[in-house]
């Protein structure tokens, strides 16, 4: 892989005659250890780094990685896991913070608190018990429940039950402070690549593009404005990857472990994009383990950040960023592929109001799947009451359901973001769509509203009043 990322990168330097320097870290020698981690540093326009710098940076991954392992009891995150309490480095402080961020807005889905969790996912690897679902729910729940206070002198404490645990993000977290540090001494175009081309950081404003042409992500494009906001990748592929690893074993189960319930899950290959390389692995974490309808919600809702999910059949799901932040071209609005659709529901005055299940998708003119669009509701008993569309999409497309739908949200309009590509990736070829809108709730109705429609019919929006479960359906052109 690093081989296949270089020849890429030579490609990519060479085509825009970019002299370019590599390092790497830490530079290979006998007391190179399995706790460092292994860096390239490419800087573009004939920049360079000196002897010592090079020192400092190798340094200051070896302490991101010494401050934050937990086996070592004089570790900074060792003493405050020790004590409940305690007074933290600015980055580690930081660290620490914005993952709590995150723990509040995914309500818990993603965490830094389950130390005794990891633990007892280690103790069953070493072959010290058995593993029960019972107990790491507990270990996640005592976790996730816990209250933490952070305080302006970079103290934090906590309650008991919290295990402070960032092993997951050490990568990310280095990455973070070696492009700080780049910065701090002027460095002004730069790319890093850390651990296996997972996580990918750049202040040149590349845009990026993200292909899971097999596992590479690589760049396509550069923007000619050297103070571009920096850029990062992180990227997961669950199914390859044990739900966690010691330097001498493995787990045999594979996956991300689910920080909200302590099991591994692999629903998805993920590439995220944020402003920095921690957000980013938060998010790719966050992602690998729910659904594509709960991923898409975080994702869209904060425009800095951007998400592509591939499931195990290859199935293709994108932000409505993604595309503006991966790709200096645009494909699917250069070729007029890109519409909105807005869909609103009517709200029942009745007590018992039970939001709708809700199904969006594409066909061609022979109703053969394009894009799966949206989806509300899991339950499949309900999910079947969505008559057409359990007929011709859910039940042929098995695992459909557990990785893309969300929860009902009521009568919640829908806003959908389509770029022109079908469920794998690719350009959908027929100039001739359906859009299939279907709802169906719990003690109520059913409705089933189909638009015929073509790119160039869509010069005007195309708005259709629907009746009794839809009120309205919009097609349009994405600007």
């Amino acid at each position: 892989m690093v081989g296949r990322f270089l020849l890429y990168l030579a490609v990519f330097t060479a085509s825009y005659a970019v002299k370019a320097e590599l390092y790497v870290f830490p530079v290979p020698s006998p007391e190179a250890t399995s706790h460092t981690l292994n860096t390239e540093i490419t800087l573009y326009e004939e920049q360079t780094l000196s002897a010592i710098e090079q020192k400092n940076i190798d340094l200051l991954i070896k302490d991101t990685y010494q401050t934050l392992v937990k086996s070592n009891a004089t570790s900074a995150l060792s003493e405050i896991n020790q004590r409940y309490e305690g007074t933290l480095v600015a980055w580690l402080y930081s660290a620490i913070k914005r993952c709590e961020d995150w723990f509040n807005r995914t309500e818990g889905n993603i965490s830094c608190r389950n130390g005794a969790l990891y633990d007892y996912w280690t103790e069953y690897v070493q072959g010290k018990h058995g593993l029960s679902r019972r107990e790491v729910r507990r270990l996640a729940r005592v976790a996730r429940i816990a209250e933490v206070n952070f305080n302006d002198d970079n103290s934090v404490a906590f309650a008991s039950p919290i295990q402070w645990d960032l092993s997951e993000f050490t990568a990310s977290l280095a990455v973070d402070r070696i492009a700080h540090y780049l910065t701090s001494i002027n460095i002004r175009s730069y790319h890093i690549s850390a651990q296996g081309l997972e996580t990918h950081a750049s202040n040149q404003g590349f845009s990026w593009q993200g292909t899971v042409a097999q596992e590479a992500v690589i760049q396509n494009g550069r923007a000619t404005d050297a103070v571009s906001n920096p850029s990062t990748i992180a990227y997961i592929r669950p199914w390859q990857r044990p739900v966690l690893s010691t330097s001498k074993l493995a787990s045999l189960e594979k996956g991300v472990l689910s920080h909200s319930d302590g099991w591994p899950s692999a629903k998805f290959q993920a590439i995220s994009v944020a402003d920095n390389a921690f957000e980013a692995m938060l998010l790719a974490h966050f992602s690998a383990t729910k659904t594509a309808q709960q991923a898409m919600e975080l994702v869209n809702a904060n425009p800095s950040l951007a998400l592509k999910l591939i499931d195990e059949n290859g199935r293709v799901f994108t932000s409505n960023t993604y595309t503006a932040r991966t790709s200096g071209e645009n494909k699917a609005e250069k070729n007029g592929h890109a519409i909105s659709i807005d869909i609103t529901l009517p709200l029942f005055d009745i007590a018992d109001y039970r939001g709708p299940y809700v199904s969006v998708w594409l066909s061609d003119e022979k109703n053969r799947l394009v894009k799966s669009l949206a989806l509300r509701g899991t339950s499949e008993r309900w999910l079947g009451e969505l008559r057409t569309w359990w007929r011709r999409v859910g039940r042929k497309n098995e695992g459909l359901v557990d990785g893309f739908a969300g929860a009902t949200k009521k009568n919640a309009p829908l806003h959908i973001e389509w770029d022109g590509l079908d469920d794998f990736g690719k350009s959908a070829n027929s100039s001739s769509l359906i859009l299939h809108v279907e709802v169906a709730r719990e003690h109520g109705g059913r409705s089933y509203e189909k638009i015929p429609f073509t790119f160039d019919s869509l010069t005007s929006p195309i708005t259709v009043t629907g009746t009794d479960e839809i009120a309205s359906i919009t097609l349009s052109l994405m600007n």
